[in-house]
Parts: structure tokens; sequence; C-alpha cells
């Protein structure tokens, strides 16, 4: 039985239009392209399939493995940075958890973002570019981007969340991954604060209470514990 919902109209949408103009979206949907070692984010409903997948022995990629046997909580903590995003005004505002997967270093270390403030993208950024040999790509790739930032040419890399429905059903695929595109090869399309906020209160709006939610699930597995 498929449990892959359709996204919400408003989601749907955006996307649509996002994509209009994006040059590489064969890379893009599978995450075969260097770009890809800045990956966007995945919300609640993607890292509950991605534990399920995990709790099933189907995560894997040629040149890491994964640890065996973590809690959802442990989980999250080991391969994702969490961060909270307010939207909307003061007096409706909603936040969107936001699950960041970890990059993994030439030596297999998982690579976890400072949170400072709302600058996660900025901080990343500032330090893979002045470090170039330090990103190896996101540890959801099947293997590491060997020449980052330059194109190695491997088509061969591939998301192991990818899903062939991932542009239009809610799937493993991390929602933000599914948004984030390239112009061009190495030229990424970055998207106006207006657009972010759009896209930041479509999520919170689509799939609401996330970080209650969250909070919830790990308190719950605290006391069974």
């Amino acid at each position: 039985m498929d449990d892959s919902p359709r996204y919400p109209k408003r989601i749907l949408r955006i996307l649509s239009k996002w994509h209009v103009d994006a040059v590489t979206p064969d890379d893009c949907a599978a995450c075969s392209s260097s770009c890809c070692s800045h990956g966007g984010f995945a919300i609640l409903e993607n890292v509950l399939k991605i534990f399920d997948l995990y709790q099933e022995g189907k995560l894997g990629r040629e040149d890491y493995e994964f640890q065996i046997g973590l809690s959802f909580r442990d989980f999250v903590e080991t391969y994702f940075d969490v961060l909270w995003y307010p939207t909307g005004r003061w007096f409706r505002s909603k936040h969107v958890a936001a699950f960041f997967m970890k990059s993994l270093s030439s030596d297999n270390h998982l690579i976890s973002i400072p949170a400072v403030g709302n600058s996660y993208h900025r901080t990343r950024s500032k330090l893979f570019n002045e470090n170039p040999w330090l990103n190896k790509g996101c540890v959801f790739l099947n293997k590491k981007v060997g020449e980052w930032p330059f194109d190695d040419r491997d088509s061969s890399r591939q998301c192991i969340l990818h899903d062939a429905k991932a542009m239009t059903h809610l799937t493993q695929k991390p929602i933000d991954c599914v948004f984030f595109v390239c112009t061009r090869p190495h030229e990424l399309k970055i998207p106006t604060k207006r657009i972010s906020a759009r896209w930041f209160r479509a999520l919170a709006v689509s799939y609401p209470d996330s970080v209650q939610r969250f909070r919830s699930m790990v308190e719950e597995e605290k006391e069974a514990n």
C-alpha cells in the first residue's frame, strides 16, 4: 500500500513556479550533481519515513556504515542538525522543525553546523567554502562527493532517499531538497527572503505543530527508557 500522500496544493504551486527555469532537473531529482553537497532540509514527516527505512536496514552507501540500533532520538541527533524556524507575524506565528542532514568528511566524520541564530545556511556555506577539502557531501548520498566544489562528473552518485514521486508526493526525500535546484551546474538558485518566507509558511501550515510533535516524541522515548 502506497503511504506517500500528495503534497497540498500550496506546496505544489510553489514547487512548480520555483522549478520553471531550472536547467538541471535530472541532477536535482537524483542528487547526482555536486551541487547537492549543499542539501536542503527534511521536515518531521520525511524524517519519520527515513527512520522507518533505517529500522528496516534499507539505508546503505558504499563508503560509510550507518550506526545500528539507534533509537529515534539518537538517530536524529546523529544524522541531523535540528532548528526551529518561526513563520508569520507574531499573532499568527507558526514554527517549522527543520532537520538538516549532516555532511560527511573525507575520514567519515559527521559534520555538525552550529546553530547561530537563523544563519545556519550562511555558517555552513562559509565553513565549506573556506575549507573545500572538508565537505564530501550529504550523509544520505550513496558515496562521497570527490572534488567539491568542482564537477567530478560522477553521474553514478545518487541520493539514497530519492523517490520518483518526490516532486509531487511526500516521501522520504527531504522536501527542501525537492525545492532546492540549480539554474546551471554549480549555480544554485537562491530564493529571496520573500520566497523563503512563503516556503516556510506553506510548510508550517501544511504540516502543522512539527516542533511540538517532535518534542513529544522525544519526551515519550525518554519516559519509556
